[in-house]
């Protein structure tokens, strides 16, 4: 009902534009009062044809078309959505990846002067052990050369003895004298 109301008043509006349109001449052989309502009658029937069979496809195929078209933008919103999610998790492994890194630099940074102070400590227990090592060294040579040092002056004080003896003592005082000198002697030797 509501169609055949659109339709008469599509037909209203094509008969008052062919009476206020002069039609400049009659080439139906009709008379001129028939022509408007014929044309109306035409124009309405024209369009009429043309919304039932061109129309209505392309009516279809613009709702289809439109339809399409809000399902590729819903698609393209969900796509959206994932991007921004996947971004969100790009960032926040990366903010880990990050926080990891600086842990990793502040191990190695802790890990490193753990190291530097562990061989600074073995650099000064081996200096420590060198330096005993010296003083066992300067010892033991201190040791031999106090004990060359009595021998060859035990030795010079023999000869020297033995030359003053041989010129100034008797056979019995110098053989005192050498026991003396022989016993300081032994007793250098043993370290007494």
């Amino acid at each position: 009902m509501k169609s055949l109301g659109i339709w008469a008043l599509v037909f209203l509006c094509a008969l008052v534009f062919a009476l206020i349109i002069p039609l400049g001449g009659n080439f139906f052989g009709l008379p001129d009062a028939v022509l408007p309502p014929l044309f109306a009658a035409n124009l309405t029937l024209f369009l009429w044809v043309l919304a039932r069979y061109v129309g209505r496809p392309i009516a279809s195929f613009l709702e289809a078309r439109s339809e399409g078209i809000a399902d590729e933008l819903e698609q393209a919103r969900r796509r959206l959505a994932e991007a921004e999610s996947l971004r969100d998790e790009v960032r926040r492994r990366l903010d880990e990846v990050e926080r990891e890194v600086e842990a990793m630099k502040a191990r190695a940074e802790h890990d490193g002067a753990a190291e530097a102070e562990e061989i600074a400590a073995q650099t000064a227990r081996e200096q420590q052990r060198f330096l005993e090592r010296v003083d066992e060294e300067i010892r033991r040579r201190t040791a031999e050369a106090r004990t060359t040092l009595s021998r060859e002056t035990a030795e010079l004080t023999a000869r020297l003895t033995k030359v003053l003896l041989d010129k100034e003592l008797t056979g019995g005082d110098r053989e005192r004298i050498l026991e003396a000198s022989l016993s300081a002697m032994r007793s250098a030797d043993s370290g007494d």
